[in-house]
């Protein structure tokens, strides 16, 4: 295992410490691995923490040295990638990057992506090699779209996930809850039922702190209640961020914010963050 895999905590250990991998006869495990590729996009969310990055970075992670880390991380029990951004499909190689991926054997590769350059790069992936696409879509009104991301790619968005629905991908839509803008009662049914009119799974996800605080400040809504407008009773309680419902044929999560993820009942704590300069993170932002 390579020594600066472990180096994401500043100061969390001696340079000269022996790393013991087993606590109370626990193995240690690295189950999931989040890849950053690039700080850059193509949209520009008015609530977007970007991962962590300066959005004027230009860093951009080699594949050799993401092969490399999931080849270490898999002596630690790694079973899944994702792939992010800033906006994942603004990285040239992604398609040397997929198939360099699954040379490797027995690793899940999960996108998240705005959807935006679907239709410019889809022959460049393949249900059988991607075993999920989250796309993120906040509204189906194309004016609050084009307020909240700032451009006007909404077409772009809803073309592109018709052609992955018609290649047979298996589709999330995650969409953030945004008090004022997508919380009435209307608009909740309207992405739901847009989505079990499709078989997308969906995915609302609480507006986190780590953004601008006074973008959080305005446009925070509290997820339980707000769904329970829409008959989803979604009870979490602290030590579990996200919760599954079956609803109108579909899965709908809910996915809360989290400050410390080893609070976690969903394996965060043993999940890591690659950032597009190659460093190592934990998942909080």
């Amino acid at each position: 295992m390579k020594n600066y895999l472990f180096n994401y905590y500043e100061g969390a250990f001696p340079a000269d410490a022996e790393l013991d991998y087993y606590d109370a006869g626990k193995e240690f495990t690295i189950n999931s691995l989040r890849i950053s590729l690039t700080g850059e996009c193509n949209e520009d969310c008015l609530y977007c923490h970007n991962e962590g990055i300066s959005k004027s970075s230009k860093h951009s992670l080699e594949i050799e040295n993401i092969i490399s880390t999931i080849y270490s991380l898999k002596e630690f029990g790694l079973k899944k990638v994702k792939l992010t951004g800033g906006e994942p499909f603004l990285y040239k190689k992604i398609k040397q990057l997929i198939y360099a991926i699954k040379q490797i054997g027995d690793i899940d590769i999960f996108i998240t992506t705005n959807g935006t350059l679907i239709n410019k790069r889809i022959d460049e992936i393949s249900p059988s090699l991607v075993k999920k696409i989250s796309i993120s879509l906040d509204t189906l009104d194309e004016e609050k779209y084009r307020l909240l991301t700032g451009k006007n790619y909404y077409s772009k968005v809803i073309k592109g996930l018709e052609t992955l629905r018609e290649k047979n991908f298996n589709i999330e839509i995650d969409s953030v809850l945004l008090k004022s803008i997508n919380t009435n009662k209307k608009d909740l049914l309207k992405i739901v039922d847009f989505c079990s009119s499709n078989n997308f799974n969906l995915q609302f996800i609480e507006l986190s702190e780590a953004g601008d605080l006074n973008v959080y400040k305005k446009y925070y809504a509290e997820p339980v209640s707000v769904l329970k407008k829409i008959g989803l009773d979604f009870n979490i309680d602290k030590y579990n961020d996200r919760k599954i419902i079956r609803y109108k044929g579909i899965n709908i999560t809910l996915c809360r914010s989290i400050k410390d993820v080893c609070l976690s009942s969903n394996g965060r704590c043993s999940g890591l963050r690659m950032l597009p300069d190659g460093q190592l993170t934990d998942f909080n932002y």
